[in-house]
């Protein structure tokens, strides 16, 4: 039987622990140190090649612009201006063309109700607005026509351009007639859904 006897004093083994974690806690910290490092060069490289392509973007677009600016020299504003017109031409001609008149003064007539009569008929084909004025006997006519346009799903509601006035029209019999103005969008294809009889009635006299 074999007896080992530790002489050891109760402070050396506290420092010799100490030591111990102290050594334990320095490769601790050379790792991380090391892990650190190799994350910090990791990204510097990837820094360093996003800061050349960078570089060659800046490049190209400062090229871009300088054949841009050439380009612009040797354009004439006139003729820029010339073509743009053709074009707006040729979309106001194409919408003329798709605009079909019989199907909106079908439409048209179907709202209108006796009493009531349309002067001038001017279309926006780009914006379908349409610009209708007329007279009718009365207001109470006036108003069952504007009522019929809104309820119509064919027709939206009235802006607040929509004006009317009362004129005579024959002094010898004291009669009168409503002149009206108002501008309405008209949808082809019906997709208007009916939310007020009018929202309008300024103007009536």
């Amino acid at each position: 039987m074999r007896i080992e006897i530790n002489f050891a004093s109760r402070e050396y083994l506290l420092a010799r622990k100490v030591y111990l974690a102290l050594a334990a806690a320095i490769v601790a910290s050379a790792l991380v140190f090391a892990y650190i490092l190799g994350t910090y060069s990791n990204s510097a490289q990837k820094a360093g090649v996003f800061s050349k392509q960078l570089s060659v973007q800046k490049k190209i677009a400062s090229e871009m612009d300088s054949k841009l600016a050439v380009i612009e020299k040797g354009v004439n504003a006139a003729d820029v201006r010339a073509a743009l017109g053709e074009a707006d031409f040729a979309n106001g001609v194409i919408a003329i063309r798709v605009f079909s008149w019989t199907a909106f003064l079908n439409r048209l007539e179907e709202v209108v109700p006796e009493g009531v009569g349309i002067d001038n008929i001017t279309p926006d084909f780009q914006s379908l607005n349409i610009d209708i004025s007329g007279n009718a006997v009365s207001s109470d006519r006036l108003m069952e026509f504007i009522d019929r346009l809104t309820k119509s799903k064919y027709f939206e509601e009235i802006p607040p351009t929509f004006h009317s006035n009362r004129v005579m029209v024959d002094k010898d019999t004291g009669k009168t007639l409503q002149t009206f103005g108002l501008v309405i969008r008209y949808s082809p294809d019906g997709s208007h859904t009916f939310k007020s009889p009018y929202n309008n009635k300024e103007g009536l006299h």
